[in-house]
């Protein structure tokens, strides 16, 4: 019996001890939700105060404390960042927190500010889609029809708005191709008037240069018939020289007639004296 007696009194010591370390465990835990509590709290206040910076650490540090708070402090730090204009990291983090554990409401609550998110991107594709996840799951919520609604006309207006810029961009492409066919052609026409011109002065110098041993030739010629005209004024006599040679030539043979006549008289006379043989 003293055996047993031992026996049990060191179980019921060592369940003492066991009781002892839950109770500090527990009541660790409870420091560690507390404090992540508030930091929440505190997060919240300054998230009022849109110290969305400050809000944001204290969200981290309450995720950091793995409480049963961690919902919570992801969900309010999504906001914060939404808030801060980090749209993509809202919504991966909105995005960790689908799960199929969560009920329809929550789900569609998550699916909503997701969609924001795009609207803010101006991603109204997406945004369609996650506004009608949030329908989905909960058809009572209006904000999420009226947001839906809002997504597809503003969806709409984008397409055209493509379709137009596409539309002025060929619009655009045809006009350069027309303007860079028409200055090849302007550019292929004015070479073609620059070769006309050449060609033409070509022809002008060409003709210029005929001219130009016209008048030489014309020149040569002229001086040729002057000269000519030279020697035939030479060779040729004048009426007062004709007249004059005349006169001289009628002196000389009438000199010559008086040389002769006398030439003869004297004969005569000479004769007489002349011996016969």
């Amino acid at each position: 019996m003293a055996r047993q007696f031992a026996k049990l009194h060191r179980k019921e010591v060592g369940m003492k001890y066991l009781m002892i370390l839950v109770l500090i465990l527990n009541t660790a835990i409870s420091a560690m939700s507390q404090n992540a509590a508030r930091n929440i709290v505190d997060g919240n206040t300054a998230y009022r105060n849109n110290e969305f910076e400050k809000a944001a650490g204290l969200y981290r540090k309450s995720m950091e404390q793995q409480s049963q708070y961690g919902f919570q402090a992801k969900y309010n730090l999504a906001n914060t960042l939404y808030k801060s204009g980090d749209y993509q990291g809202a919504r991966e983090m909105y995005s960790s927190l689908l799960s199929d554990s969560l009920n329809s409401e929550t789900q569609s609550r998550l699916y909503h500010n997701i969609g924001n998110t795009f609207m803010q991107e101006k991603n109204y594709e997406q945004g369609v889609s996650a506004y009608a996840n949030a329908l989905k799951l909960n058809p009572m919520d209006e904000d999420s029809r009226y947001n839906l609604s809002y997504a597809l006309k503003m969806l709409k207006k984008q397409q055209q708005q493509q379709q137009q810029q596409n539309k002025d961009q060929n619009q655009n492409k045809d006009q350069e191709k027309q303007n860079q066919d028409q200055n090849k052609q302007d550019s292929n026409k004015d070479k073609q008037d620059q070769n006309k011109q050449d060609q033409n002065k070509d022809k002008q110098g060409q003709d210029k240069d005929k001219q130009d041993q016209d008048k030489s030739q014309d020149k040569q010629n002229q001086n040729k018939d002057q000269n000519q005209d030279k020697t035939q004024g030479k060779n040729e006599l004048s009426p007062a020289q004709a007249d004059k040679m005349l006169k001289a030539l009628q002196n000389k043979e009438k000199q010559t007639l008086r040389e002769v006549h006398a030439g003869q008289e004297d004969g005569t006379s000479a004769g007489s004296n002349t011996k016969d043989w």
